[in-house]
């Protein structure tokens, strides 16, 4: 399988959960400037895969129906605007952030930045474990919102959508062997997606340094 040509889904794994990590660790104790410049930063590099945008998207569609329930009870509660105002800015950052990271991931990538793992008995259960787990809820998700059930009722749908993908248990199982078991699945990245995210960090460092 070739690799593809948009620079962030070349990016390593390991460099995307570096950026994760500073990311939220910024994101504890910053302030209402220091937030929109970051999400504004996210925001222009996630410029370069235009996909990673509709997926953002989504997300924000899931967090808005949390967040006006959040503006509801906090004024009821008599919240400070600000700090409501700050609560909201993080976690769309958050959002964006784990959009960033994990919507540009596949599974032969994720395989491919992981081969040093499964070199080991250990981490080879680890990997396998994981992935298959992620298999089986874009298996779960897929079945769920399948066109064929848009009609049928949530708590069923899901009943027979977890049926559904429970049935694909070996097919999962086989199709992730095959995948582990072949080196050539996927191709080192060329150096141009690790020097984008090598400059998002730097970027953000600079940012929280101001």
């Amino acid at each position: 399988m070739k690799s593809t040509s948009q620079p962030l889904t070349d990016q390593h794994l390991m460099l995307r959960l570096l950026i994760l990590l500073m990311a939220l660790v910024g994101n504890l104790g910053a302030s209402f400037r220091m937030l929109l410049m970051q999400i504004a930063l996210f925001g222009l590099f996630s410029l370069l895969d235009l996909a990673s945008l509709k997926n953002l998207w989504r997300a924000l569609r899931l967090i808005i129906i949390f967040l006006a329930a959040y503006w509801l009870f906090a004024t009821i509660l008599n919240t400070p605007f600000l700090s409501m105002t700050l609560f909201s800015l993080k976690l769309i950052f958050f959002a964006q952030v784990t959009v960033y990271t994990f919507s540009h991931l596949s599974m032969p990538r994720v395989l491919h930045d992981c081969r040093w793992m499964l070199k080991r008995s250990w981490g080879r259960g680890l990997v396998f474990y994981l992935a298959a787990t992620v298999m089986f809820v874009n298996s779960l998700r897929s079945e769920f919102f399948s066109p064929r059930r848009k009609d049928v009722p949530a708590t069923q749908r899901f009943m027979d959508a977890s049926k559904a993908s429970l049935e694909q248990g070996d097919h999962i199982s086989m199709s992730l062997e095959a995948m582990m078991a072949d080196p050539t699945l996927y191709k080192d990245a060329t150096p141009a997606p690790a020097l984008i995210g090598l400059a998002l960090l730097t970027l953000m460092t600079f940012l929280g340094a101001i």
